[in-house]
């Protein structure tokens, strides 16, 4: 049961730290905005949408991590049969999805790159691909680590049910 608790804590702290980049993230965009810079405008355009994202994610987690919690111990405790039937499928789909997520990660960076490249002289989209080139790492970096957590999670619940 304590692999339960590491993973879905594991979970809620990450969403959290996450939580407080978007918003640190959300607020240096505003100000970018509020300057008379294409660069930094540029980056609060790339920048901005991409925190607000991952700060909804972030909320949805935590707000959601105690009835996973809840949820799963009862499974472990209750009903075993559940782990098979709900829980590893549901996080099967999770850790797909993460493949998916992380190639459009990579996608974002690249493309920040291209417009680094091309645009080079142009300092609006400059900022906008900096601000790509940021989120796409950051948020790589974020969704790797989930994504790990998510697998040894995945073994563990495997070991319960085989």
């Amino acid at each position: 049961m304590e692999n339960i608790l590491n993973y879905f804590s594991g979970e809620k702290l990450q969403c959290t730290l996450g939580l407080v980049i978007s918003i640190l993230f959300i607020l240096t965009s505003v100000y970018f905005l509020n300057t008379q810079k294409s660069l930094l405008n540029g980056m609060a355009y790339s920048i901005l949408p991409l925190a607000i994202l991952l700060s909804v994610v972030c909320i949805g987690v935590v707000i959601r991590t105690p009835n996973d919690i809840k949820r799963v111990t009862a499974f472990y405790q209750e009903a075993p049969d559940k782990l098979k039937s709900e829980e590893l499928p549901r996080m099967e789909k999770v850790l797909k999805s993460f493949s998916l997520i992380k190639k459009i990660e990579i996608g974002i960076f690249i493309l920040g790159l291209i417009l680094m490249i091309i645009f080079w002289k142009n300092e609006l989209v400059k900022g906008i691909a900096m601000g790509l080139l940021i989120q796409g790492v950051v948020l790589y970096l974020f969704d790797h680590f989930a994504e790990s957590r998510a697998f040894d999670y995945i073994e563990f619940l495997k070991s319960k049910i085989l």
